[in-house]
This record gives C-alpha cells, structure tokens and sequence, in this order.
C-alpha cells in the first residue's frame, strides 16, 4: 500500500483505535500510520471515553474504531455515549461476534459501519477512508448551510418547504418541526459535552424532558 502525499490543505485524520488485544491494536495502528492516518491507540473503553470528554474539540478524533467486547466499558456503551457527546463522529465497531443481533446493536447505537473480525486490512483500510469521506461531507455542508446572519435560515427553509410541497408532503410542519428539534438537541449536547443536565438548561427545558426528547428523536 502506498502512502498518500501530504497536502496543507488537507491535514492528516485522526483515528482512535479501541482494543484490549494489544496484537490488534499494534497491527492497526501500524497500517493506518502506513496510509496517512494519524493514530492513537486504547487498550480500553473507559480510558479512551475519558480522554474523549476531555479533548478540546479540535483534539477529538475524525474516527474511531473500538472494539465490542472488552474489560469494563464494551463497545456498545463507548458508541453510545461518544454520540451522546459528539453525534458526528463516525464510529467503526468490529468484533469477532458475527451474530445478527450485535449488527443491529450496532447500528440501532448509530454506528457507521461493522467490521467483522477477521478482517482483510485493504477493506479495512477501504471502510476508513469511506467514513473519514463522510465525516468531511458532513462538515462542509455544515459550513455552506451555516447562515451568516440569524435572519438567513428562512431563506434555505422557503426553499427547502416550496421542494416539499411541490412534492405533494404533507406532513411538512411535523417532519420541519421534529429535524428543528433534533438539531437544536445535537447543538446543545455538543456545546455541554454530553452533559444532559447542562444541555437542558441551555434549552430551557426540565432534565427529564431532555431524556424524553432523546428517546422521541433518537
């Protein structure tokens, strides 16, 4: 495999990679340094979720890869409370469980992909690069849609109800009402860290509303 140039414009991504199988991690994170990524490597959930609360966003990784099963935090629990922190971080889970039920765990959790172990490393290297992708779409529509002024986002919603309603939609006030919500409920996780009661008193809301609105939009 070939190292990819470097380009200033384009810094390297950075990826966690979450496993108490030391010989995973070190195979991992050898392959990945060896494609361009820049890597940090957990022997456990609990250590690598509390390094997550307390990175700085621009220190928070453009993907992690963490294991299912392992001491303490799985990885079901990691996923979960990393998207309750940071709902756009991609998030790869693999283990060596290839049951039904762990896949739909998975990506009932909001996982990106599953990685079944054992794994060719060229898909694998393939998977990362399609989630980093997507982790960069992301943002840049972020940014466009992002107004400059408070007064700019009617004009994306004319536009976006007149597309709907061209469309025969009729339960365009429900659905605007219920993504209006979602975001402001992400916005305001991410601005507290996934801290839930900080995050309702930042909307305005009770502590239990809170957890009613996440079970609601979830």
């Amino acid at each position: 495999m070939n190292l990819p140039h470097e380009n200033p414009q384009n810094p390297q991504k950075s990826i966690w990679v979450i496993d108490d199988d030391q010989s995973m991690r070190w195979v991992l994170t050898k392959t990945l340094a060896n494609n361009g990524y820049q890597v940090t490597a957990f022997e456990s959930g609990s250590v690598a979720l509390s390094s997550f609360k307390r990175a700085a966003s621009e220190e928070l990784p453009s993907l992690i890869i963490t294991d299912v099963r392992m001491p303490g935090i799985n990885g079901f629990e990691l996923l979960k409370q990393v998207k309750n922190i940071s709902p756009r971080t991609p998030i790869i889970v693999m283990t060596a469980y290839t049951d039904l039920d762990t896949t739909k765990h998975a990506f009932h959790e909001g996982a990106f992909e599953y990685l079944p172990k054992p794994f060719d490393i060229d898909d694998a290297i393939d998977l990362v690069g399609r989630a980093c992708a997507q982790a960069d779409d992301r943002g840049a529509i972020s940014a466009q849609q992002l107004p400059s002024d408070i007064g700019d986002w009617q004009s994306p919603l004319r536009t976006w109800a007149k597309q709907q309603l061209s469309q025969g939609e009729t339960d365009i006030l429900k659905n605007a009402a219920r993504t209006f919500e979602k975001t402001l409920l992400d916005c305001a996780l991410e601005a507290t860290r996934g801290r839930k009661q900080d995050a309702a008193r930042l909307l305005g809301w009770g502590r239990n509303t809170l957890t009613r609105k996440l079970k609601e939009l979830g």
